[in-house]
């Protein structure tokens, strides 16, 4: 079983600068999990494991913040390391782990006026092939891409939404 789990920052936040909030995956199950992190391409839907953020204004339901289309379609391949393996009750932080690259979406919103903010995250890795975790370019050939498409084959195929946070900018 997998859990997502957004935190955000204790108090308000000030205007114009971005609020730290941080996401962790939890194993909760009873046997070993296997998870990649954000990955290039993984906040715009372009490989697999597909983090999608979104930050919400409550006062009018506005969505004021999402992955910005892809500029290039070639994302960074898959590196065995990027599979991590978590043991029952171990967690880690999709964002900031070995590998892991920033949510853009969420390093960046800095509202510019005061309000209320929800932050969303979804993360999917229900692809319908392997190989659309690989990546763009300099792809695997041989025993090195059989070895990734079975380290691949061991994450479970799940999609999961965190608790939504709420966030106060002042």
């Amino acid at each position: 079983m997998l859990d997502l789990v957004l935190h955000g920052p204790s108090g308000s936040q000030p205007v114009g600068r971005p609020a730290p909030v941080r996401a962790e995956i939890r194993n909760t199950g009873e046997r070993d999990l296997w998870i990649a992190g954000v990955l290039d391409g993984s906040e715009n839907g372009l490989r697999y494991p597909h983090y999608l953020p979104a930050i919400t204004r409550t006062d009018d339901g506005r969505v004021v913040a999402r992955p910005a289309p892809a500029e290039d379609p070639l994302v960074g391949p898959l590196r065995a390391n990027d599979l991590l393996r978590l043991a029952p009750g171990d967690s880690f932080d999709p964002v900031t782990g070995p590998g892991c690259l920033p949510l853009m979406t969420f390093a960046h919103f800095a509202p510019d006026r005061p309000g209320r903010y929800v932050y969303t995250l979804t993360l999917s890795t229900e692809s319908t092939a392997p190989e659309q975790w690989l990546g763009g370019f300099a792809l695997p050939v041989g025993a090195d891409r059989e070895q990734l498409l079975a380290l691949v084959a061991r994450v479970p195929r799940t999609t999961v939404t965190a608790a939504p946070v709420e966030v106060e900018f002042l």
